[in-house]
């Protein structure tokens, strides 16, 4: 493939990627939400037991600060509760409250049902060729941009 070629195939990836992002930026906006507190508030809604804000800073993009903010404002809001983790008492386990679990469930729920209808149009090859060509892409940028 030329250098051309590879250049336009990076960048049509980058903006389906953007466009992706920009979906999911508009549907959290819908809800007064930005992206980085959609995603804080799907890993939460998925994560029924409960997880920590340094669980949530290594699965995603968002740093320490901007979790904490959003953790202080769910909080406020009484959407998750926080509890000391006796082994570790320096992380909190954070965990949906009923009201928390009220308010994800009329935002959430489409998401995840979206991402799956989307995956399920793929057969089963496809699907595998996809995620193990979409990690092969992510580890070769993570091993260039250290």
């Amino acid at each position: 493939m030329t250098d051309e070629k590879i250049k336009s195939s990076s960048d049509a990836y980058c903006m389906i990627r953007y466009g992706l992002y920009s979906t999911y930026e508009k549907y959290a906006k819908k809800f007064g939400l930005g992206y980085k507190s959609l995603f804080v508030l799907r890993m939460l809604y998925t994560s029924p037991e409960g997880c920590t804000q340094n669980d949530i800073c290594r699965y995603s993009v968002i740093s320490k600060q901007t979790v904490s903010a959003i953790m202080k404002n769910y909080l406020s809001n009484g959407y998750i509760s926080m509890e000391e983790i006796a082994y570790d008492r320096r992380n909190k386990l954070v965990k949906l409250t009923e009201s928390g679990w009220k308010y994800a469930e009329n935002i959430i729920p489409l998401i995840i049902k979206a991402e799956y209808d989307s995956m399920s149009d793929f057969t089963d090859e496809q699907r595998v060729e996809f995620l193990r060509l979409s990690e092969q892409y992510a580890e070769k940028i993570r091993n260039l941009i250290k």
